[in-house]
């Protein structure tokens, strides 16, 4: 059985995911534990598209091993704890999608997803699987318990997440002789320019400007408004826009965090009025909605706003720009953000404390999260090995090069 989760927008803006079969007929429990478990806590439909994800994998392990677990569910039975340790290792294979986002098979390669992924998948399969065995059998105290001891296995043979297993966020910097080469490629009119339309040009070099200078997520970028400008105060404001009725997009970017305006230097606001008036508004369809960036590109989607299909193109092509460049995409120049904040803060001398309080507003984060420190511990570590070499230096007596010992 092919399955496919399919994005919807409905009459009021909101964004709903279901999981369909080959005719498009939805699945009837996937469904119901989404609007039952997912949808009453407002959770954000990425989040919901993960766990169908999740759900999809869960399928493909039955149908390759023939199982049917609503059968199973309905006669009583449970998954044994050898069906467990099946579902744990299939849960570590990539599943290969065609281009309409079906399981079709699995991969062959011998690779695995990462512990994470895995870890992921079998937490929402581990709380799904508990929902349908609550729907699917009779009611009782031992049925519970017993479902409540299949749900603990399950949990219990999710990898153990290893600090090795991803990469840190403090660890992920960017060289920036490198990013001021690239954004020296992508000025307008540049031979090395990867895109020939003038006026895309002139949008992609903005865009790369405005994520490298505030450190906005990439949905915060694709959900600015021209009315989010204020051209008069030199500003630039984030706000949530979820489930927006004038946005055609079915994969709706949106500000994950918290609403927050930024201080811009004139030039990039002349620069984003020049785009606004030389180029945008000359494109067809941008009057019936107000978001800065747009697709120009003759066609079917002409003047809507930009997607995140187009915006991940858009930076697919900048790997290719410069040598070094493979490491470059939205988040890792908000990763490289906070990492030259970190600098500034501490070429000022600002305390740790108002450092940490003024980067949690400008990232949109709570001041309690603890992401903000998170985001500093590069730094920290830096500074660190620093006092660790002057040690070293004072201690043996060595003298340094610029500095005497």
């Amino acid at each position: 059985m092919k399955l496919s989760a399919r994005r919807i927008k409905s009459s009021n803006g909101e964004r709903l995911v279901v999981l369909v079969d080959e005719s498009g007929m939805p699945l009837f429990y996937p469904a119901l534990y989404v609007t039952v478990h997912m949808r009453g806590r407002s959770l954000a439909v990425n989040t919901i598209q993960n766990a169908l994800d999740a759900i999809k994998a869960l399928y493909a392990w039955q149908g390759y091993y023939g199982h049917d677990i609503e059968s199973y569910f309905s006669r009583g039975e449970l998954l044994q704890a050898h069906d467990v340790h099946s579902l744990r290792d299939f849960m570590q294979i990539p599943l290969r999608r065609d281009n309409g986002d079906k399981i079709v098979s699995i991969s062959g390669r011998p690779v695995t997803v990462s512990t994470g992924n895995q870890y992921a998948r079998m937490s929402v399969i581990a709380d799904y699987l508990g929902f349908l065995a609550g729907q699917l059998q009779r009611s009782s105290m031992r049925a519970s318990e017993d479902t409540q001891r299949m749900v603990a296995q399950i949990k219990a043979n999710r990898p153990r997440k290893s600090a090795n297993s991803n990469r840190d966020r403090h660890e992920k910097h960017l060289d920036e002789a490198l990013l001021d080469a690239l954004e020296d490629a992508m000025k307008p009119g540049s031979g090395n320019n990867p895109t020939r339309e003038y006026a895309v040009q002139v949008r992609n070099a903005l865009m790369f400007s405005i994520l490298r200078v505030t450190g906005l997520r990439r949905g915060e970028l694709l959900n600015l408004k021209v009315e989010d400008i204020d051209f008069a105060k030199n500003t630039l404001k984030v706000v949530r826009r979820p489930d927006s009725e004038d946005d055609a997009r079915a994969y709706q970017p949106v500000a994950k965090t918290r609403e927050r305006t930024f201080p811009l230097v004139p030039e990039l606001v002349d620069k984003i009025r020049s785009y606004v008036l030389a180029q945008r508004n000359k494109v067809p369809g941008v009057k019936k909605h107000g978001y800065l960036f747009v697709t120009h590109k003759s066609g079917a989607s002409q003047g809507r706003p930009l997607s995140n299909a187009a915006f991940g193109k858009f930076m697919g092509e900048l790997r290719s720009v410069i040598e070094g460049c493979n490491g470059i995409h939205a988040h890792s120049l908000r990763h490289h953000w906070n990492y030259s904040f970190s600098t500034i803060c501490e070429g000022i001398n600002m305390s740790p404390e108002r450092e940490e309080k003024i980067r949690s507003y400008l990232m949109g984060w709570s001041e309690t999260s603890g992401t903000a420190a998170t985001y500093n511990l590069r730094h920290i570590k830096e500074q660190a090995g620093k006092a660790v070499l002057d040690l070293q230096y004072r201690h043996l007596r060595i003298e340094r090069k610029g500095d005497v010992a």
